[in-house]
């Protein structure tokens, strides 16, 4: 797992620890913008909230992408020659977010085929 520094706070490039299937494709690589999942950004400044609305780890996020293993999913958006996707997904880390339904974001771009970049993940009630 490495680390790089982003405009929207910390990203994250993590291994899978099993590769998932999504439209036929094996993922085994995630991009993870943490930040951006755990703060949210302020849609006028397009900065980080400066309240946590969440506090999943990169392992979590994890665990969030393995419930999309074999899936085929509709993209909502195409630009060039990525697609964005935007699924409702059931929370699986145990706590208080435990089986509530999130919003993930996330795109696949076709030139890397094996790999996936989640955008966000937010409170879906």
């Amino acid at each position: 797992m490495t680390k790089q520094q982003k405009g929207k706070g910390q990203s994250v490039e993590l291994f899978l620890k099993r590769s998932i299937s999504i439209n036929g494709n094996q993922i085994n690589k995630a991009l993870i913008e943490i930040d951006h999942i755990n703060y949210g950004i302020n849609k006028k400044t397009l900065a980080l909230n400066p309240n946590r609305r969440t506090n999943f780890s990169v392992a979590d996020i994890e665990r969030f992408l393995q419930r999309l293993d074999g899936e085929f999913i509709l993209p909502r958006a195409h630009k060039k020659r990525i697609s964005r996707y935007e699924v409702k997904i059931d929370c699986p880390v145990g706590g208080k977010f435990y089986n509530k339904t999130f919003i993930m974001i996330f795109e696949l771009n076709y030139d890397k085929e094996s790999e996936i970049q989640t955008i966000t993940l937010f409170p879906g009630w």
